[in-house]
């Protein structure tokens, strides 16, 4: 609980510097392939949808925060029964910036991530949150001074525990942005 706490007082700091130069929206959708070798055989790759907040704290250095959102069902490996999984990572990174041209600018960046895990299948309902990081990269090419749009690949990694039974939530995403700069 703690830990949800700083990450939500991440976003109200983001919330608040809202009108400030130099802060940033943006809207992303990628493919998300999990770490976990079972998500895959039950849920194949996933759409993941999300929100990022940006704010500019130095020069090519910016805090954000971020929201995304996994929905999909599957079916058991043995019984073929439909289960579905939700998972809600909500993070607070640090990100460099790196300009390569006038309108072109690389991005790195890292943060910690707190992970709300839901999973429902006739065997019964799992729901854990926990602690995880994750990295990214990417690039994002400007259309006019405020709108911009990119790729980006982010690598994450959570692990939870639900009932003795260890397991990882995270992996690999390749994703599209629109970036709105005030």
């Amino acid at each position: 609980m703690k830990k949800t706490a700083l990450i939500g007082i991440g976003f109200l700091f983001l919330a608040s510097s809202a009108l400030a130069a130099g802060f940033r929206v943006e809207l992303k959708g990628s493919s998300f392939s999990s770490e976990n070798a079972i998500f895959r055989d039950v849920y194949g790759s996933s759409a993941k949808f999300g929100l990022e907040g940006g704010l500019d704290i130095a020069k090519n250095v910016s805090i954000w925060a971020g929201l995304d959102y996994v929905h999909k069902s599957g079916g058991l490996t043995v019984t073929e029964e439909e289960t579905r999984v939700w998972i809600m990572p909500l993070t607070l990174g640090v990100r460099y910036e790196i300009p390569a041209g006038a309108k072109v600018r690389l991005h790195v960046g890292a943060g910690i991530q707190e992970v709300f895990f839901k999973e429902e299948a006739s065997l019964g309902t799992v729901k854990e949150n926990a602690l995880g990081i994750i990295f990214t990269g990417g690039g994002m090419y400007r259309l006019t001074d405020t709108i911009g749009v990119g790729l980006f690949l982010a690598w994450s990694t959570c692990k939870m525990t639900h009932e003795d039974v260890e397991f990882k939530v995270g992996g690999l995403d390749l994703g599209v942005g629109v970036e709105i700069r005030f």
